[in-house]
């Protein structure tokens, strides 16, 4: 018995050891990485001042002299930005507010270190925003990278765990997006990383579903992003069915929590819900050229970033039936289904300003988990093989190691090469001419040989 205890505690502190490596790894690499993508998220810390030194979440307390109010809409423009509206004669953050009240303890940290967003005359400080941001982002994406880690050891072993997570951060829009800047994916996908972690730890018997903590994480998903909808309504039905027994204090917790935010839009905008979360944006106007454009769009295409998820998918067809949680690979490719069908939806379904698929990034956990559990099925198969398989074993390692390689090559460029990022305005504004995502002879991911 007490050998049985040190062995366990050693596997756990190797564990613990890897997955702080992992995260110090991709935290320098986060944080040496020069492209910040600071565009829809500009203000978000502001809100997290406004609610610290002012318990407000209207921003009314600082001096916006240098900020233009137009004429219809309600929006607010500071150059060409248009992330406030004004509702009632009151000015608010138009974007989420998740983001700005999870960040408040590094906001107050930094603020500790005088970097604050906002300048001694009550002015906005976009330099220090921008300074903040970065630094939470990387820290969240890292750690994202070590909840990765440890998703995987639920089911593989230590060396292909680390390869996912590293995989997962690198080859995929963790790097080229979510780490740049706050995006509200950035807090989105870190919490549904561990909330993917909970449901293959209960699945895998290592662990019992606490659905009080599963509501909550998933009720924050959707404050900081309204499309997270989709996941917690699929995460429900699971729930539901296979785990009734926790599914009233599930339920009513979630109940809870949408009866706040719905009490917060209501004392704030008169409204259920705010106005960014309205579902008349989506109107599938152009929904054909969207579907196949988050898909294989030369500038926006899922497959053509993350090219690494054509293996995924080939693992989960090619040994299915060695597949051992079955009914979380079919949760996965719903929820990824109803994301592209949901992104495909809106008029601005490329994203404007980013870089490959942004609007796909909330499907990135799902893929990591769909990865861990082919490649686990992979190495169900190969034990009941025998040596004459040894040559199809390699030839799968070969291409999927390719198409890896390929994922974090293209996503690393995103993350640190400025013209990548700049293909959205030159040689000219791809919001001005969106026809532009669809050119191979300059595609963004090959700005920086082009320019």
């Amino acid at each position: 018995m007490n050998k049985s205890w040190r062995q366990r505690f050693a596997a756990h502190k190797r564990d613990a050891l890897a997955g702080f490596f992992i995260f110090a790894v991709t935290l320098a690499t986060f944080l040496v990485s020069r492209v910040h993508q600071v565009g829809d998220s500009h203000f978000t810390m502001l809100l997290s001042e406004s609610l610290l030194e002012h318990r407000s979440f209207a921003l009314d307390n600082y001096n916006l002299s240098n900020v233009e109010l137009s004429g219809g809409g309600g929006y607010v423009k500071l150059d060409k930005l248009y992330q406030l509206e004004t509702v009632g004669g009151r000015v608010y953050y138009l974007f989420p507010p998740g983001s700005s009240i999870l960040s408040l303890p590094f906001v107050a940290l930094m603020k500790i270190f005088g970097v604050t967003p906002v300048n001694p005359d009550g002015s906005y400080n976009r330099y220090n925003e921008v300074k903040i941001q970065v630094a939470l982002a990387a820290l969240l994406m890292a750690a994202l990278a070590s909840v990765f880690f440890f998703t995987a050891r639920l089911v593989l072993p230590a060396g292909w765990s680390a390869l996912v997570a590293l995989g997962g951060a690198w080859g995929t829009q963790v790097w080229s997006t979510a780490s740049r800047a706050l995006w509200s994916d950035t807090w989105g996908i870190f919490l549904l990383g561990v909330v993917l972690w909970m449901l293959l730890a209960t699945a895998s018997g290592k662990h019992r579903l606490r659905p009080i903590l599963l509501a909550s994480l998933l009720a924050w998903m959707y404050f900081v992003r309204p499309t997270n909808s989709i996941p917690i309504l699929a995460i429900t039905v699971y729930v539901l069915v296979f785990h009734r027994r926790s599914f009233v204090w599930y339920a009513v917790t979630g109940i809870l929590w949408l009866a706040a935010f719905v009490a917060y839009s209501w004392y704030h905008f008169g409204q259920v819900l705010p106005n960014y979360y309205q579902a008349n944006r989506l109107t599938f106007d152009h929904f054909g050229e969207a579907l196949a454009g988050n898909l294989i769009s030369p500038a926006r295409g899922l497959l053509v970033y993350v090219p690494v998820l054509l293996f995924i998918f080939y693992l989960l067809a090619r040994y299915r039936k060695h597949l051992t949680y079955q009914r979380l690979v079919l949760l996965g490719l719903v929820v990824i289904t109803s994301h592209w069908i949901a992104t495909s939806g809106f008029i601005h379904w490329y994203g404007g300003h980013g870089y490959g698929p942004r609007l796909m990034t909330g499907v990135v956990p799902w893929l990591v988990l769909l990865g861990i559990l082919g490649l686990q099925a992979r190495l169900n198969w190969r034990e009941e093989q025998a040596a004459r398989k040894r040559r199809t074993w390699r030839i799968e390692s070969a291409l999927g190691g390719t198409l890896l390689l390929m994922s974090m090559v293209i996503n690393g460029l995103g993350a640190t090469s400025h013209a990548n990022w700049l293909w959205n305005m030159r040689p000219v504004d791809v919001d001005q001419q969106p026809s532009r995502i669809w050119d191979w002879r300059h595609p963004q991911f090959l700005a920086k040989w082009q320019s």
